[in-house]
């Protein structure tokens, strides 16, 4: 008996923390070097990595954490 397991807001957490991380690095070399494209395309990794982190609190809150897709809002 295998249960399919959800790592979707595992995933999105990750992947929002990677970008804020490299948005950052991003958009500090922009600034001091004086390229706009470059900060603004940090800015919006910084704006992508905050909106994954939050859907992956949101995902992570609302399923209690790794659930089993069977189990998806029912209390144990």
């Amino acid at each position: 008996m295998s249960n399919q397991i959800g790592y979707s807001g595992v995933v999105a957490r990750f992947v929002g923390k990677a970008f804020v991380a490299f948005g950052f690095i991003l958009g500090t070399y922009g600034l001091t070097e004086k390229q706009d494209a470059v900060m603004h395309a940090g800015l919006g990794l910084l704006v992508a990595g905050v909106v994954a982190s939050a859907y992956g609190l949101f995902h992570w809150v609302r399923y209690r954490g790794v659930t089993a897709h069977g189990n998806r809002g029912e209390r144990q």
